[in-house]
């Protein structure tokens, strides 16, 4: 990766960052300033029920916006440990091919060609199991974006009709 691509790449995962600490934030601040308020009531079509469905939905959207961070240092640990793994897998198929005394380039000492190609063995497994492991923790990071997301908007939602509900309720009585 060139030094202006990781640039870029920091900057994104920075912006990134930032909007997940954001949302959860966000989430945080409706859940606690909705629940300082919050009396229980019987279950009905009333505001309090709103209210009620509102609080879980930015309850939801809090765990499961931990979750990605959780998820994100994960992903972020297993691709640093990958790569340092590929370029020792790299290093090793170098020794491999070179036509004299291989030298471990860890230990300064000689290696054998088995030596090396059961290290070669080794890290190619390791990277496979990476790259798998990658993509499981990939497909949570997305469906923990989705509910985070989708818990999130369904609390304004329910914020909003159970605001129109008290309006509603007050205007009949009136």
């Amino acid at each position: 990766m060139s030094n202006l691509s990781l640039e870029a790449w920091k900057n994104v995962k920075q912006t990134q960052q930032k909007y997940d600490y954001f949302i959860v934030g966000l989430s945080s601040t409706l859940f606690a300033y909705l629940g300082s308020k919050f009396t229980p009531g019987a279950l009905s079509f009333s505001q309090n029920s709103f209210e009620l469905a509102a609080l879980t939905c930015f309850l939801v959207s809090i765990l499961f916006g931990i979750f990605r961070l959780e998820s994100d240092i994960a992903i972020q640990s297993t691709d640093y440990k990958k790569t340092q793994a590929q370029e020792r897998l790299d290093v090793v198929n170098k020794i491999i091919n070179l036509p004299y005394r291989n030298i471990d380039l860890d230990s300064g000492n000689e290696i054998t060609d088995s030596e090396a190609k059961e290290h070669q063995r080794i890290l190619k497994e390791f990277v496979t199991k990476s790259t798998r492991g990658l993509d499981k923790l990939g497909g949570r990071y997305k469906f923990y974006f989705k509910v985070r997301n989708i818990a999130l908007f369904l609390g304004f939602i329910s914020l909003v009709l159970s605001k129109f509900l008290a309006l509603y309720a007050a205007s009949k009585n009136a």
